[in-house]
């Protein structure tokens, strides 16, 4: 290491011009730490009086890099600048593509000097990328404390902390000659050293953010080399601990800039709307730089906006001195007016999460001579962000608006953090047409394409820094060494994104504790940027005022209890909004409540923890949210399964989480926490959340004449913005699909509206209806095509207790064999057999088919999901139904031209009992009628059901009731009834952790067949069903799905109740489904049918079907 610091860096510059900071010895800036869990992160060692590297020294954040900018790129032209298309823009050239690389695993063993000339027999490597993605070291999945030891800030591992070596070359556009020259780096992990050709340049960390050099010095005609060796570990990951995969590399975009020597250094704009939100002030301040050496008196700098067909809309440009901005005096008292250009517009189109209308700003710079020596552009919307003086609310342009809001992190299985404008664009189309409004950056700045895209989708923002301190709680957030590193984490954000109208929250960061710093931070925004509000979860507690409870105070809450976290007196006064994570169904009213004269809105930042199967009762809570205004909303943790690509041995490709690369360390499978699969494929979770937050909420109010109240839950937009449809279903079969006249109904109102005659006058008495009330895009948008449905409610015009038809039971007499262990019935076409030890239907064959191959038997327990296994503990709270039934009797009689089986099984004590009655009939019929009896005194029960094994080709499901997907009692909102067709594989959810999946509720029948034969289940009231090609068992010991083989039965589960999936976080007791989601212990009763089909019969001789 020391021949890294002293040979190849302070040979190259001489130590005068470094950072006095530079200087300093290790001993000054030593942070005795602590890891959360209490225990001493190191021994510090002894000072030995060694210069600290830059990556050991948190004064120094960079060498040589640019000041931050907003993004902003050179054109020649103000027509290139309106197309602001970046790849036929000739003043960029981009660096992206194919590099030399070589791999150390630590500093010791990494290329020395290798930038004085070009390399030979390198690897290539692609940029951006991940090298760990590449196949050089591993991804390490760490949800807190960090992945490296000793932990031991600003210090650094020494044996293990690798090294990425990189080299480019390229031409230099001749045209270019005499322009100044940016070398844009778009984000490295986690920090790097710099070199041009044979100069040393600089120096960089924040792994995402980016980091602009001068190159004009270091640059020559034609042929150039950039070299840069990159750290996987530094001071700058102390501030990086965040819950996701820790990787390395050049993981954004690399380009060149040329600009005019005279250009446009930055610009930030501000929007303000009058009192009644119509006309607009618009303000803009710009900067200039002189790189010319001679005087820029008489340039110009102008401003005008477009609209979206490119037409100007002010009457004439903007227009100031450039010398003037310049040149600028700043007073000594007070500050300078923000607004260097300034104009009222009047009226503008507004911008908003329903209706992004952008403008486009263009600014240009002319010289003394009136030629245009660059033009800059940006997006510009007119919006104003306020919460309400009255109660609380968010606002925008006076509307009252709610945070529909998701987690997301930057994360693709194959590329992982380094991600292509395809793979954003994919991401944010999806979010919005899911009808999530807004995004947090969690837990970092996003690329600039990102905010781009929600400006132009409507997706509002939080934007949050890079600083996550987990491992270390709040230490470094009081520690005056950290201070400017801390402050520059929003610093630099604040300037890169300030002009993104879509960026409504600036936050500072997460999880790092609170302390001097932490309000340093928040004072630096709240006087930059007057427009947005700052948040920071972690700023609980106000020490400054009386009642306040210390941390070491036993009625402090534990530090995994969020759902209680109430307001310490109050949370700080440098954050304009009470944060929570986590919340218990309870924890909006505990917050509500509090007597401390607070009127700050609050926001469920992380909130309903998406792990596994899981977000249930997030209706539940939008319910409250929707009930009081100062609730704003909040954002679900979180958008996408961080699952990664790795070659198996034995299987392939397949999907890895934490602890499948072979980390020493790591969190396992706390990756999995996406309302995504890794991939994007929405889970059932995704389409709850559609219905929750969609436009429309629709409630039937007379079945007869087809009357619903129907209320337009948006901030701005009518409903007769879009296509209304009607889908009239008999028993979930569409009858008829009609289009009917756009409904007027304004934002936030109510009507009700009858339907009748659109539908067919007749119904039949015996049969199920009903209604989809469909709203869908009138013309396409930038993220739907026309047609496309944002809002869709179904309402039961007619329900029956169940929909067989009348069954014949004609045939031969049956004839009953009775052996030493088995009951055997056999009719004309059929055999069905019962175990006497088990008293479970164990056999069941049907013109030569297996349909039933392993035995029914009670079932009350599923497999564990995540929020079972590591949060509520079921198997312990609910202990009792987890023990097998043991059989008490069985008895067989002939009955009704059949044969009736009685079983009597008994759980522990005796306190629990069921009986199981099979009626068996020609033509091989078999009704099942469950009767579970309790006492008192017992706990709530998982589930109540059968399950059996049946034929393993019957991959083919047909059925009747909520879907397409999974769906349970506290996740079913988002489901409507109708029939609907899948393979097995489909049916069933692949949860990359294996646990109970794909259960359907409101099932009326289902049909499981091959192309011979099959098994259809009726029940005569509604059921609980499931099927797997995997048992219970096995689903339940694997610990990857990938790894589950297909077995020689389906399990089949019929049940009448399952509980819900809860998920209000995944590791304490609220987790499990609300009360009124689980299973009271109590008696209950259901019947159904199992009928075999062959060729010759089908669904509809059983049940009714159109």
């Amino acid at each position: 290491m020391k021949s890294i610091t002293k040979t190849r860096l302070y040979k190259k510059i001489a130590v005068s011009k470094l950072s006095v900071a530079l200087l300093l010895s290790l001993s000054v800036i030593s942070v005795q730490a602590q890891t959360v869990d209490g225990k001493p992160a190191v021994i510090p060692p002894v000072p030995n009086g060694q210069i600290a590297a830059p990556w050991e020294n948190p004064m120094i954040t960079s060498i040589n890099r640019d000041p931050s900018r907003a993004t902003g790129y050179s054109y020649a032209t103000v027509e290139e600048a309106l197309k602001n298309d970046r790849a036929s823009n000739k003043r960029m050239l981009f660096l992206n593509g194919e590099w030399d690389f070589k791999f150390a695993f630590k500093p010791a063993d990494a290329p020395q000097d290798f930038h004085v000339s070009e390399v030979k027999g390198w690897d290539k490597i692609q940029v951006p990328s991940n090298w760990e993605m590449k196949g050089y070291d591993i991804p390490i999945y760490r949800s807190a404390v960090y992945p490296f030891s000793p932990i031991d800030p600003p210090r650094i591992p020494k044996e293990y902390n690798g090294v990425g070596s990189y080299q480019k070359t390229f031409e230099l556009p001749e045209s270019w000659d005499g322009m100044n020259i940016t070398l844009h780096f778009g984000g490295v992990i986690s920090a790097y050293q710099l070199w041009i050709n044979d100069n040393y340049v600089g120096y960089a960390e924040d792994s995402c953010l980016p980091s602009e050099f001068n190159a004009t010095p270091y640059l020559k005609k034609g042929k150039n080399r950039i070299s840069v060796q990159v750290l996987r570990w530094s001071d700058a990951s102390y501030l990086e601990d965040q819950d996701h995969w820790r990787m390395s590399g050049i993981h954004r975009e690399v380009f060149l800039m040329a600009e005019p020597k005279v250009r446009i250094a930055d610009f930030h704009w501000q929007a303000t709307l009058d009192a009644d939100y119509q006309d607009a002030k618009f303000s803009l301040r710009p900067k200039v730089d002189n790189f010319s050496g001679d005087s820029i008196s008489g340039f110009t700098l102008k401003a005008q906006l477009y609209d979206s067909n490119n037409k100007p809309i002010l009457d004439k440009p903007l227009e100031k001195d450039a010398s003037a901005i310049f040149d600028e005096i700043y007073p000594r008292l007070d500050n300078v007016k923000f607004g260097l250009l300034e104009t009222t517009i009047k009226n503008p189109k507004k911008w908003s999460p329903e209706e992004p209308h952008l403008y486009r700003l263009v600014l240009t710079l002319y010289d003394k001579k009136n030629r245009l020596l660059e033009a800059k552009t940006c997006q510009v919307g007119f919006r104003s962000i306020a919460f309400s003086p009255k109660d609380s609310k968010l606002l925008i342009n006076g509307k009252t608006t709610y945070l529909y809001g998701v987690n997301r992190h930057d994360h693709h299985p194959e590329r992982g953090k380094a991600l292509t404008r395809e793979d954003m664009e994919a991401d944010i189309r999806q979010i919005k047409q899911f009808n999530f409004n807004a995004i947090r950056t969690s837990h970092y700045p996003n690329d600039p394409y990102i905010y781009e895209l929600c400006d132009r989708y409507g997706i509002m923002v939080m934007d949050e820094a890079n600083m996550e301190t987990h491992g270390l709680g709040g230490k470094l957030m009081n520690d005056p060494a950290w201070l400017a590193a801390l402050n520059e984490r929003v610093t630099r954000m604040v300037e890169r994104d300030k002009n993104h109208p879509s960026i409504i929250i600036w936050s500072l960061g997460n999880e790092s504790g609170r302390g001097p710093n932490t309000a340093s931070m928040a004072a630096w925004i709240h006087d930059f940027d007057i427009t947005r509000p700052v948040h920071y979860e972690p700023a609980m507690g106000s020490h400054q005022l009386p009642g306040y409870i210390d941390p070491s105070d036993p009625r402090y809450p534990k530090s995994n209890d969020h759902s209680h976290r109430l307001q310490n007196i109050k949370d700080q006064y440098y954050v304009d909004m009470v944060s929570r994570f986590y919340p218990g169904i309870f924890t909006p009213s505990l917050l509500l409540n509090q007597d401390n004269d607070d009127h700050r809105p609050i926001l469920f930042v992380e909130y309903t923890h998406s792990m596994g199967n899981s977000t249930g009762n997030i209706r539940d809570f939008w319910d409250i949210f929707r009930a009081h205004p100062r609730l704003i909303g909040g954002f679900i943790w979180d958008y996408k399964d961080q699952a990664l690509i790795r070659k198996d041995s034995v299987y392939g490709k397949v999907l890895a989480y934490g602890g499948d690369f072979g980390e020493k360390v790591h969190n396992g499978a706390f990756s999995l926490n996406g309302i995504t699969d890794a991939w994007g494929r929405p889970k059932a979770a995704m389409y709850e959340n559609k219905r929750i937050y969609q436009p429309t909420e629709i409630h039937l109010v007379d079945p007869e004449k087809t009357t619903v109240q129907v209320k337009n839950r948006s901030a701005v937009l009518n409903l007769n913005h879009y296509d209304a449809v009607l889908l009239f279903r008999r028993n979930g079969l569409l009858l008829k699909e009609v289009p009917i006249s756009a409904i007027d109904l304004a934002a936030g109102d109510s009507t009700q509206l009858t339907f009748a005659s659109y539908l067919p006058s007749k119904r039949l008495a015996d049969q199920e209806y009903q209604l989809d009330i469909q709203f869908r895009l009138r013309e396409a948008t930038a993220w739907a095509p026309a047609g496309f449905v944002v809002s869709s409610s179904q309402v039961r015009l007619q329900d029956q207790s169940n929909v067989l038809r009348p069954l014949s039971y004609k045939g031969n007499k049956l004839v009953k064999t009775e052996t030493a262990d088995q009951y055997q019935i056999r009719g004309n076409a059929f055999q069905v057999s019962f175990d006497k030890s088990t008293g479970s239907l164990t056999a069941f064959n049907y013109k030569g088919q297996e349909i039933i191959k392993d035995a029914i038997r009670p079932s009350f327990t599923r497999p564990a999901t995540d929020n079972d296994r590591r949060g509520w503990k079921p198997d312990k709270k609910l202990k009792y139904w987890y023990g097998a039934p043991r059989i008490v009797s069985v008895n067989a009689q002939e009955k009704d031209q059949g044969y009736e089986i009685q079983t009597l099984y008994a759980l522990a004590g005796d306190s629990a009992q069921v009986k199981v009655i099979y009626t068996v009939k020609n033509p091989g019929i078999v009704f099942v009628n469950y009767q579970l009896q309790v006492k008192a005194g017992l706990p709530n029960i998982p589930k109540v059901g059968l399950q059996m094994g049946i034929n393993p080709t019957f991959e083919d499901i047909q059925y009747y009731g909520l879907g397409p997907m999974e769906n349970y009692p506290d996740r079913a909102y988002g489901f409507d009834l109708g029939v609907y067709h899948m393979n097995i594989d489909q049916f069933m959810e692949h949860y990359l952790y294996p646990q109970e999946n794909g259960n359907r509720m409101d099932v009326r029948w289902m049909h499981l067949q091959n192309k011979n034969a099959g098994l259809l289940v009726v029940g005569e009231q509604p059921l609980y069903m499931s099927a797997w090609s995997y048992s219970q068992k096995a689903i339940v010991e694997a610990k990857h799905w990938f790894k589950l083989k297909k077995e020689d039965k389906i399990t089949l589960n019929v049940d009448l109740k399952q509980m819900g999936v809860g998920g209000n976080d995944t590791w304490t007791d609220v987790s499990q489904p609300l009360e009124k989601y689980q299973i009271p212990a109590k008696d209950y009763s259901y019947s159904f049918y199992l009928i075999p089909t062959d060729l010759k019969q089908s669904v509809k001789d059983f049940v009714q079907y159109n």
